[in-house]
């Protein structure tokens, strides 16, 4: 152990002397390594303020998951059911997987997959933004080092200096998002938070559904979302609508 604490300023160094994004991925990736937590992420969770249910969106900034078990876990929209997600927003200091009280049946299904998919636990060290979202750092590994009170505190102090990089390296603020986006693309976006379909818009607007699918997209491009419901979860969280 004294030698992880030896190492511990090299570790945050290497996050500093990071020259872009994907250098300081992997600087963070062979921190998370060294601390024996073989998985990572790094996303910024956001979720939607006025929909009931409230609709999870991730912005994926960096990981290292076993492939299949990301396959799976988009294919079941299980972003929203992350009990570690809902712990990220009501959590502000570090927490263990298996510590998230209150579970329901399907959050302890979820993490019972995780172990079955590679994912035997895991730390989590959650960071609030002034929007509302948060940016999450998970660190996934063999129970021993989850429980290492030693090496909690050095990804704690990992995650927090790479969040500091991401900062330092992230683009120059654009534009406010809002000034982005058309009146149409605002309107269509707004419609799809409250459930509707391109073809239910185009019937309230008047037009095709062709068109409907041209605004969201052009949305979507220009929040730098992937999805709808990611596009919908950040103009949300924004402000930029309000279901």
């Amino acid at each position: 152990m004294d030698h992880l604490l030896a190492d511990t300023p090299a570790l945050v160094m290497r996050l500093a002397s990071a020259s872009d994004i994907p250098s300081l991925v992997d600087s963070f990736g062979n921190a998370a390594t060294t601390l024996g937590f073989p998985h990572y992420v790094i996303s910024r969770v956001m979720r939607s303020r006025s929909s009931s249910p409230r609709h999870t969106a991730i912005e994926m900034i960096g990981a290292h998951y076993p492939r299949e078990w990301v396959q799976y876990y988009q294919g079941r929209d299980y972003a929203a059911t992350d009990p570690v997600h809902r712990a990220a927003f009501i959590q502000s200091t570090p927490y263990r997987w298996h510590d998230i009280a209150g579970l329901s049946k399907a959050e302890r299904r979820l993490l019972d997959e995780a172990k079955e998919a590679g994912l035997p636990g895991g730390l989590s060290v959650p960071v609030h933004q002034a929007d509302g979202s948060v940016v999450l750092f998970n660190l996934s590994g063999p129970l021993h080092s989850v429980n290492d009170a030693i090496k909690s505190r050095i990804a704690c102090l990992v995650s927090t200096q790479c969040h500091c990089e991401l900062h330092r390296l992230s683009p120059i603020p654009r534009r406010r998002a809002s000034r982005l986006l058309t009146p149409c693309q605002i309107v269509c976006l707004t419609w799809v938070a409250r459930g509707k379909t391109s073809a239910e818009i185009g019937e309230i607007l008047g037009r095709s559904h062709y068109t409907v699918d041209y605004h969201i997209g052009k949305a979507m491009e220009a929040l730098n979302m992937c999805s709808r419901t990611a596009a919908v979860v950040y103009a949300s969280v924004q402000g930029i609508i309000k279901p």
